[in-house]
């Protein structure tokens, strides 16, 4: 089992729409998958439609299972992804506004920074993939979500602001690396929203040297139809599987996929921040 963090500190990079997609991917290609929904804005919740289970008056999403306020089967969540040749279940447990209050409410806890690494161990090898869509900041769940995880994919839109801010999110991952999650490791960089613009190009070129391998090779093109799959509940292989953002995030999956298969053979170390820079 590999769990995932679909991590950036910057907004409206693509991060949930890569974490939906790629999840779904997986499931489309045969693999057992769970989506964990961990921001507070539940837009990865919300672009499948998903609305999470009452318990009496506590609903039932990750902040009511972290919290013990219910159970992590009463929570689960599931739907139907259609593969090349059957119908499979993604299963994800859901957020909701609730995780606004996370930090405050187990801030004095001693193991406040493990209770998702806690949670998902659970699981036990029940999956292949868990997926875990982090919230647009560094903070506890962030935090929880990059302890739990064996890697980080960041999706980066080809602007300056964007590469900014990938710094912060390296020098996280470096600080956990030498202290409560030391196999953490980088799994990879992709490239959203992209098109043909020569600032993206310049961009894009950055990426390639700071890089190198960990940068996807496949890209996420801008495409209308990516933003409106999330309008109507669907990955962008139920809204439309024959535009150029499902064959994008299939080639992605594809891609990383094919890194799995090689990494199996080849032993791969953490990767530091320095590593990267180098």
């Amino acid at each position: 089992m590999k769990i995932i963090a679909m991590m950036n500190q910057k907004g409206g990079v693509g991060k949930t729409t890569t974490a939906v997609n790629v999840a779904a991917g997986l499931v489309r290609a045969g693999k057992r998958v769970l989506l964990v929904d961990a921001d507070l804005q539940a837009n990865a919740t919300t672009a499948l439609r998903l609305t999470a289970h009452q318990k009496k008056d506590v609903a039932c999403d990750l902040f009511s299972v972290l919290t013990n306020a219910c159970t992590i089967s009463e929570a689960m969540l599931s739907r139907a992804v259609q593969g090349k040749h059957k119908k499979s279940e993604m299963h994800m447990i859901p957020a909701t506004i609730a995780l606004s209050g996370f930090d405050q409410v187990v801030r004095a806890l001693p193991n406040k920074q493990l209770l998702l690494k806690q949670l998902l161990q659970e699981f036990d090898n029940q999956y292949d993939y868990i997926v875990i869509d982090c919230p647009p900041s560094l903070g506890l769940m962030t935090i929880n979500a990059l302890i739990a995880a064996d890697e980080v994919i960041i999706p980066v839109q080809p602007e300056f602001f964007a590469l900014q801010g990938i710094s912060q999110l390296l020098d996280t991952v470096e600080l956990l690396q030498k202290s409560l999650n030391p196999n953490l490791k980088i799994g990879g960089v992709v490239c959203t929203r992209f098109n043909r613009r020569k600032i993206h190009n310049e961009v894009l070129s950055c990426l390639q040297d700071r890089f190198q391998s960990k940068l996807f090779a496949t890209k996420i093109h801008e495409n209308i139809a990516i933003a409106e799959a999330p309008s109507f509940g669907q990955t962008i292989f139920e809204y439309n599987q024959n535009c150029s953002g499902a064959y994008d995030f299939d080639l992605l999956v594809k891609e990383f996929l094919n890194k799995e298969i090689r990494q199996m053979s080849i032993p791969v170390g953490a990767t530091t921040h320095k590593q990267m820079q180098k």
